[in-house]
């Protein structure tokens, strides 16, 4: 084995750290640990709130419009509530498909940030749209704001994104005719999602509706 310079070794981890995706991102290799911990997360809120009682869990922090103005933690809380195993389990395998993708690209800190604010965004179309007595929860308005980042992702790149777009799209247009299915969250959630990632793309001087090259894409 050969002797390595203490100074070039310092230099090739600075440089590990601080590659970037060609779209100006910081790279975040290895596992998904901001995805992942949403998700147990999310898992963890469902399994206690199964042993308090899932009903008055969700009672207790789903998203009242008309009780957030007192509690307003129910804004964040309430994206962590789930009303059944099929519930959570397809809001946690869709966020762990589009999550751990777009944690990779934009690196850990802007994707929790995106996760974040569609959160918050979904809470805040709900507050403003939906009825005052009406109660909310879930992971999807985060989700959908994934989509939102993810679809412009696609289309920057050249990359195939209607599919996408119409399955969300069909999403969005179920939860109009289901009572069940918050389309306030979704639409709220889409929409930031969407506008944090033309913001992020613009911060790393980026044209968010400009087409990638081909070399921009490796």
């Amino acid at each position: 084995m050969g002797v390595l310079c203490v100074d070039c070794v310092r230099a090739a981890n600075q440089a590990a750290r601080t590659s970037r995706t060609g779209l100006g991102f910081p790279r975040a290799p290895g596992r998904p640990y901001v995805t992942l911990g949403i998700i147990a997360a999310n898992v963890a809120f469902y399994v206690y709130g199964i042993g308090a009682g899932l009903y008055r869990w969700q009672t207790t922090w789903g998203l009242w419009p008309a009780a957030s103005d007192q509690e307003p933690w129910r804004w964040v809380t309430s994206g962590f509530v789930h009303g059944g195993l099929w519930h959570i389990g397809l809001n946690m395998f869709v966020l762990y498909q589009f999550g751990s993708e777009l944690e990779r690209v934009m690196g850990r800190l802007r994707f929790g940030l995106l996760y974040g604010l569609s959160l918050l965004g979904g809470s805040a179309a709900i507050q403003a749209l939906a009825a005052p007595n009406s109660l909310h929860i879930g992971a999807s308005g985060a989700v959908f704001g994934l989509f939102g980042a993810y679809g412009l992702l696609l289309y920057k790149l050249k990359l195939p994104w209607q599919s996408m777009a119409a399955t969300a799209g069909i999403w969005l247009a179920v939860g109009f005719f289901l009572p069940s299915i918050s389309w306030e969250g979704h639409i709220g959630g889409l929409v930031i999602g969407t506008l944090t990632m033309v913001t992020m793309l613009r911060l790393a001087g980026q044209s968010p509706f400009g087409r990638a090259s081909t070399s921009q894409r490796k």
